[in-house]
């Protein structure tokens, strides 16, 4: 194995001890079963917390960890999660590593440091009773420009950028998988997005092909399963593009409900359940060839989907104000807002979560606060635990 050195500087060193590492067998105390250890499935297809059918609905507080990564001082977070506990919002999918290779500096030279402020934010977490779903690799780039390598290695096995993910993904996951805070482990963020797009589709420098994400996703969950076989897998991906079934073979049109089944089961594999899915209102238009359906109907759909292969659905992002005025139909913010929740809670979905909370590092119209003037969905969004938890 031959690594270049060129442009590493400070960074050579402890890259070529993680890359040792990464050939070594991963070794940690392994979580087998434990009721009280976040989410998991079981052989029905129900999502289950503490021994018994669990529906929530959580927001994805995305740059918990990366605020003070970036900026050591910002511990915001902190007042962020005492929010979402005293307001019963039950959790956030954060994302638990770098998004660029600058990012992960701090891993790769002072792992410790590092860590520190990871273990900051997920105690942080602990003390406000809000769970967490770790997105281990949110950005696949961060890990790609870490070692110098294209983005095609993540589906080589051999490569330095999977030596990279088997040992980050075991040290993040062994660090914590007896954390109470820990409700779910995922692989990634929207990779199926660009699975078989057509020549000219997309960006080329965001391309991935299916089965380079099989290969690592497989591999991620089998570093994950020799520490912790309790806790739900989830992929991080996207609900499938209307045409994705045909856009694979090669051809065009809309795919059917059938060939959708095919896709939105091939694109969670194996371990990976719940289903993962990112859908709004806005995304929904012309759906199946076979059939017109509504965003109530498009969840309801994989729900049912879902079912017959013992599988639950995770509805990982649904964006509260359309990012086109056109979208929501003549409505209100309010008003598309309240049908959507509402379309969600009816659908059967068991866990969703919205986008974004408390967003620091980019501007982002979606952005919910408990301040801001959108801070009547978190409201709506406590109001819907409250009930479901008052359900039997």
């Amino acid at each position: 194995m031959a690594l270049k050195a060129r442009g590493l500087g400070i960074w050579a060193l402890p890259l070529l001890f993680i890359f040792f590492l990464g050939t070594l067998p991963l070794s940690g105390k392994k979580i087998t079963s434990s009721a009280s250890l976040g989410l998991t499935v079981d052989s029905r297809g129900v999502l289950i917390r503490n021994g018994t059918p669990y529906r929530g609905v959580g927001v994805n507080y995305y740059d918990a960890f990366l605020r003070t990564l970036r900026s050591p001082d910002d511990v915001s977070y902190g007042e962020g999660f005492a929010q979402l506990g005293a307001h019963g919002i039950p959790f956030a999918r954060i994302a638990a590593g770098g998004y660029t290779g600058k990012d992960l500096r701090l891993y790769l030279t002072e792992r410790e440091a590092y860590f520190q402020k990871l273990d900051a934010v997920i105690q942080s977490a602990e003390k406000s009773n809000v769970g967490l779903i770790a997105s281990v690799f949110w950005s696949i780039a961060a890990v790609s420009e870490a070692v110098h390598e294209p983005r095609e290695r993540w589906g080589d096995g051999q490569s330095e950028t999977r030596k990279f993910m088997r040992r980050y993904t075991h040290d993040v996951v062994s660090r914590y998988a007896h954390s109470p805070a820990i409700w779910g482990w995922e692989f990634s963020c929207e990779l199926s997005l660009p699975f078989n797009l057509r020549p000219g589709q997309g960006r080329s420098d965001r391309r991935l092909t299916y089965e380079t994400f099989r290969s690592a996703a497989l591999d991620f969950a089998q570093v994950v399963r020799k520490i912790d076989s309790h806790r739900m897998l989830v992929t991080g991906n996207s609900i499938p593009r209307a045409n994705a079934y045909h856009n694979a073979a090669g051809g065009r049109g809309t795919d059917t409900e059938a060939q959708f089944a095919h896709i939105l089961l091939r694109d969670n594999p194996g371990p990976y359940n719940p289903i993962c899915i990112h859908a709004s209102p806005g995304d929904v238009g012309p759906r199946f060839a076979d059939r017109r359906v509504s965003y109530q109907e498009l969840l309801q759909t994989c729900v049912r989907i879902g079912r017959s292969s013992g599988k639950a659905v995770y509805l990982e992002e649904f964006i509260p104000t359309p990012r086109r005025p056109g979208a929501r139909g003549g409505m209100s913010d309010k008003e598309h807002f309240v049908n959507e929740l509402g379309a969600i809670a009816a659908s059967g979905i068991p866990l969703a979560s919205v986008w974004v909370y408390d967003r620091k590092l980019v501007p982002d119209r979606s952005n919910l606060t408990f301040t801001n003037e959108r801070s009547y969905m978190l409201q709506m969004i406590t109001d819907l635990n409250r009930r479901w938890r008052g359900q039997k």
